[in-house]
């Protein structure tokens, strides 16, 4: 079975024998760690881009020097969104082929739990 939240109210399953072979081969069961990294990606690096970019055209219709702004207090918004997309991308390769996040294939990793056979092979056993 597959669950399905499509709001904070409502709740479905969708058993996995009514997909089509097609339908069944697209659905992907995404990590929580993974899917937290992805909404925090939406909530951050967006905002981020628009707030730089509304900060360029504040200095240009005020005509303010931009050698007076260029610091790293500045580009705070620039870091944030490469940060977090770096972010993404290495939970979005361990989902690809871990079938878990990065944080928590590492603390397996380092509590002893699995090592990196078994978590190579729990990704090719699950792609199936």
């Amino acid at each position: 079975k597959i669950s399905v939240a499509v709001s904070a109210t409502a709740h479905y399953d969708i058993d996995r024998r009514d997909l089509t072979r097609t339908e069944q081969k697209r659905v992907k069961y995404l990590h929580e760690e993974v899917r937290f990294f992805v909404w925090a990606w939406l909530a951050v690096a967006p905002p981020s881009v628009v707030w730089f970019a509304g900060m360029i055209i504040y200095i240009k219709i005020n005509h303010i020097d931009p050698s007076t702004v260029a610091d790293a207090s500045f580009l705070w918004p620039v870091m944030l969104f490469f940060f977090m997309t770096m972010l993404l991308v290495v939970e979005l390769g361990s989902q690809s082929k871990f079938r878990t996040g990065f944080f928590t294939a590492w603390l397996q990793m380092a509590m002893g739990e699995i090592t990196i056979d078994g978590l190579y092979e729990r990704g090719r056993r699950e792609d199936r």
